[in-house]
């Protein structure tokens, strides 16, 4: 009885902690511009990466976004997400954010993290729901580690995911 009970916790644990897969955020190569605050954590990017993110949607044949839409490399942005996907944007760059950019240069570790104590975190937990039949799109959760607080929750589409960023140009 023992040998079976251990058994099935350890089944237990392997599934429940099979969906997450810890992320490493590299270096990045110049000031971030971007800063997303979200659930208490500042999420931060170059502008040269999301705009080479919204090149790659491009060029997977994905058309929410206007064709010349990209970020004005002299300035610096910031904006409030909120856990949830049925929300109201204030600003035309939140959904963008949400539902296609962030999500994407964090699962392949083009991001600056900041806690609330600004320590900075260089790795994240990263869940991604598999997507449904007929949807092309996937849920990306992000979870500090330690803590196990969210940093980050968004969509991704599924043919953006696993995608290689490329090297800088």
């Amino acid at each position: 009885m023992k040998r079976i009970v251990i058994f099935l916790l350890a089944l237990f644990i392997s599934f429940s902690g099979a969906a997450q897969h810890p992320v490493k955020m590299h270096n990045l190569w110049a000031r971030p511009e971007v800063h997303v605050v979200f659930n208490g954590y500042i999420v931060s990017f170059t502008i040269h990466d999301i705009n080479k993110t919204l090149r790659l949607l491009r060029e997977a044949g994905i058309t929410t976004w206007p064709p010349d839409c990209a970020l004005d490399t002299s300035l610096n942005y910031s904006y409030e997400l909120y856990p949830g996907l049925k929300q109201q944007y204030q600003f035309p760059m939140q959904p963008l954010l949400q539902n296609d950019v962030v999500a994407y240069l964090l699962t392949v570790g083009h991001a600056l993290i900041l806690n609330n104590k600004h320590k900075i975190i260089d790795n994240v937990l990263a869940d991604i729901t598999p997507r449904l039949e007929g949807d092309n799109m996937m849920l990306a959760s992000f979870y500090d580690p330690k803590t196990k607080k969210m940093i980050f929750q968004g969509t991704i589409h599924s043919c953006m995911y696993g995608k290689d960023i490329g090297i800088d140009d």
